[in-house]
């Protein structure tokens, strides 16, 4: 019997949602991919939570999948599928988009300040209770610069606060230990340097994948970006 189509769970970064993946959902599905988005609770909770409630999340919503898994985490999402429980789903490949993938027991922050970056996070403001936003004023450069005019507006308007726990807690245990991985450097990216991407987080995965486009190519370049995630998937 044929086996079961694979399954591309992809997981947002900071300050954005299951929104975000709304242009890449039609090339994969095209491709016979089934695709399922996780909303973290970092991004929607009420009440303080961090990297390990994400986690716990994701989990849970492994656990339920039949049939292979390609599970996909843009930027801080890459910390969230390295701190998941994948013992519950048949996950055959990570793919790290323009994202984390810190070695055990590095934070996010931490992750940064080992790589040399000086002033980590300069453009993301802390509000009174614990969450944080991003500077409006810089948005639409850092996450959007080569979208086009009408997508970057609908995006802007989108994003949220973001609970500040997730910025400092660590991995114990790094999935892409024990799963084939792959990053994907996006060479143009102005939120976190493609630099450091290259150096720091691309040598610790299997493939090396370069796109030239910025933070978030499944709104900029959606097509070049499914392709990626199809040979993922074989």
């Amino acid at each position: 019997m044929p086996e079961t189509r694979a399954t591309v769970v992809l997981v947002h970064g900071a300050w954005h949602g299951s929104w975000c993946w709304e242009l890449l959902r039609p090339p994969l599905l095209a491709q016979s991919l089934a695709v399922q988005t996780v909303e973290l609770p970092s991004a929607t909770s009420a009440a303080a939570v961090g990297l390990s409630e994400d986690a716990a999340h994701l989990s849970a919503a492994l656990s339920i999948l039949a049939g292979p898994v390609i599970l996909c985490g843009h930027s801080y999402g890459g910390m969230v599928i390295s701190a998941a429980d994948t013992s519950g789903a048949d996950v055959r490949h990570l793919v790290y988009l323009c994202a984390y993938m810190t070695e055990a027991g590095e934070s996010l922050e931490s992750s940064l300040r080992n790589a040399g970056e000086r002033r980590p996070g300069y453009w993301i403001r802390r509000l009174g209770d614990g969450r944080t936003e991003v500077d409006a004023t810089r948005a639409a450069a850092l996450f959007y610069n080569d979208c086009p005019d009408a997508t970057r507006t609908w995006a802007l308007a989108r994003l949220r606060p973001h609970w500040g726990r997730c910025l400092a807690e660590g991995v114990q245990s790094p999935a892409w230990r024990r799963h084939p991985s792959t990053y994907v450097t996006c060479e143009q990216d102005r939120a976190l340097a493609p630099h450091i991407q290259r150096a720091t987080y691309a040598p610790r995965a299997q493939r090396r994948i370069c796109l030239d486009s910025g933070h978030s190519p499944f709104l900029s370049q959606p097509q070049q970006l499914a392709q990626v995630l199809v040979r993922s998937s074989q």
